[in-house]
C-alpha cells in the first residue's frame, strides 16, 4: 500500500501532472465557456428551438469525428516521435500531410450535407427548416483549425499554446452570443454565426504560434501512407465511434422530437466535462507513451496514471450531488427534467474516464490500433439497439442506460488487453 502511495506521490509532482493540469485547465476553461454559451442559447430560445440546435450541432460534432479517420492520433504519434528527434523537417512533412487529408475530408462532408440538407432537417434534426443543415454543413470548416492544431501544438508538448489557442474560439464565440443576449435578439441563426467570429480569431493565433511554415512542407506518398496506415484502425474506430457516441441527441431527436432532445441535451453538455478530462488527460498520456519504448517503463507508467485517476472519480460523485441548485439557477425551471438525466449520465461515464490509460497505452506503446478499430463496431450495434430500444421506453433516461453498459464493456475490454500484454505474456 505504502508502494502505491508513493507511486501516487510522485505521479502528482511529476511533469505529467503538470502537463495534464495545464492542459486540463485549459480544457475545463474551453468546456466552461462553451457551457456559459450554452446556457444564453438556452435561455433565448425555447425547449423546443434549443433541441433543434442541439441536434444541428450534435451532427456537427459527427462530421468533424468523421473527418479525423484517425488521422489527429497518426499525426500527434509521428510528430511527436520526429520532434523528440529534433527533426523538423520531417516532422513538418507529416504535418502538412494530416492538413491535406483532414480538410479534403471536411469539404466532402460540407458538400454532401448541403446537397441532402432537404432530406436531412427533418429526419435527424426535428425540423422542416433546410437551413440548419445547411448551417451544420458549415460550421465544420469554422470547426476546422480547433480540431486539428491543439493536437499538433500538444504533439511538439506546447500544451500552453494549446490551451490559449483553444480558448480564443470559445471565448470569441461565447461574446458574440452574449452581446445577442442581452439585447434579446440572440436566435438560432446567430448562434451559429458566433462560430464563425471564433474562428476567425483562432486562425489569427494559429498563425502567430505555428508560423505555419509547415505549409511550405513537401510530404511524399511515404508520408500520407504512414499516416493512413497508422490511422487505419484507428480511422473506422473514429467513424464508428463518431455515430455511435453521438446517436443519443440524433435519435431522440428522430424518436422522441426536440423538447427530449433539449432536456437530455443541457445534461449532456454538462457532463461533458468529464469527457473533458479525459481527453486532456489522453492528450497529456499520448507523447510520452509513444516515446517510451520500453515495457517496464510503460507498465509503471500506466499504474501511476491510473491511480491519479480515482480521486477524480470521486470528485465526480460529489458533483452529483450538489448538482441540483446549479441546473435551476442557471438554466431555470423549464430545465428541471434535465437534473436526473446528469446524475445518470455522470456516473455513467466515470468507467469511461478509467479507460483512458487503456486505451492510450493500447494505441501509443503497443501500437495495436486493431484492437480500438475491431471494438467500434460492436459499440456502435450496441448504442443504436440499446438506444433503440430504450429510447421508446425511458425517453430522455435512455441514452444514460446505454452509455453505461457500453463503457463498462469498453473498459473491461481494454484493460484485459493491457493486463495481458504487460503482466500476463511479460511472465
Amino acid at each position: 500500500m505504502k508502494e502505491h502511495i508513493a507511486k501516487a506521490k510522485s505521479f502528482i509532482f511529476s511533469g505529467t501532472a503538470k502537463d495534464t493540469g495545464l492542459l486540463f485547465v485549459g480544457n475545463w476553461l474551453s468546456a466552461i465557456w462553451g457551457l456559459f454559451f450554452t446556457l444564453f442559447v438556452a435561455r433565448a430560445m425555447s425547449l423546443a428551438e434549443f433541441g433543434i440546435f442541439s441536434a444541428a450541432v450534435n451532427l456537427v460534432n459527427i462530421l468533424t469525428s468523421l473527418s479525423d479517420i484517425g488521422i489527429s492520433s497518426g499525426s500527434v504519434n509521428f510528430v511527436a516521435e520526429h520532434h523528440a528527434k529534433n527533426d523538423h523537417e520531417k516532422a513538418n512533412e507529416y504535418i502538412k500531410a494530416a492538413f491535406v487529408i483532414r480538410l479534403a475530408i471536411v469539404l466532402f462532408l460540407s458538400i454532401i450535407v448541403i446537397i441532402f440538407s432537404n432530406f436531412i432537417a427533418p429526419t435527424i434534426l426535428a425540423t422542416k427548416d433546410a437551413r440548419i443543415a445547411i448551417w451544420a454543413a458549415i460550421i465544420p470548416v469554422f470547426l476546422f483549425p480547433d480540431m486539428f492544431f491543439p493536437p499538433i501544438m500538444q504533439a511538439k508538448r506546447k500544451f500552453l499554446q494549446s490551451t490559449i489557442v483553444d480558448n480564443v474560439f470559445y471565448i470569441g464565440r461565447l461574446v458574440f452570443a452574449f452581446i445577442f443576449f442581452l439585447l434579446g435578439r440572440l436566435n438560432i441563426s446567430l448562434a451559429f454565426w458566433s462560430f464563425g467570429v471564433g474562428f476567425v480569431l483562432e486562425l489569427l493565433l494559429i498563425v502567430h504560434y505555428l508560423k505555419l511554415d509547415f505549409l511550405f512542407a513537401k510530404p511524399k506518398a511515404e508520408e500520407y501512407k504512414s499516416l493512413l496506415k497508422f490511422s487505419g484502425w484507428l480511422g473506422v474506430n473514429r467513424i464508428v465511434s463518431s455515430v455511435s457516441g453521438k446517436l443519443d441527441i440524433q435519435m431522440l431527436a428522430g424518436i422522441s422530437g426536440a423538447v427530449a432532445t433539449g432536456i437530455y441535451s443541457i445534461a449532456s453538455r454538462i457532463s461533458s466535462f468529464i469527457i473533458v478530462l479525459c481527453g486532456s488527460y489522453s492528450a497529456v498520456l499520448a507523447p510520452r507513451m509513444a516515446s517510451f519504448g520500453d515495457r517496464e517503463k510503460e507498465k509503471k507508467y500506466i499504474i501511476k496514471s491510473t491511480l491519479a485517476l480515482v480521486p477524480i472519480a470521486l470528485l465526480i460523485i460529489f458533483g452529483i450531488f450538489i448538482a441540483n441548485p446549479f441546473i435551476i439557477l442557471a438554466f431555470g425551471t423549464k430545465y428541471e427534467p434535465s437534473l436526473l438525466v446528469f446524475r445518470y449520465l455522470a456516473l455513467a461515464q466515470i468507467p469511461f474516464l478509467f479507460t483512458a490509460p487503456s486505451v492510450t497505452a493500447i494505441v501509443y506503446s503497443m501500437k495495436k490500433t486493431v484492437y480500438i478499430g475491431a471494438f467500434s463496431f460492436f459499440q456502435l450495434a450496441a448504442m443504436f439497439l440499446l438506444n433503440f430500444y430504450l429510447i421508446p421506453k425511458f425517453g430522455p433516461l435512455g441514452p444514460t442506460i446505454t452509455y453505461a453498459v457500453t463503457n463498462i464493456i469498453l473498459a473491461a475490454f481494454t484493460w484485459v488487453v493491457v493486463i495481458k500484454h504487460y503482466w500476463v505474456q511479460a511472465k
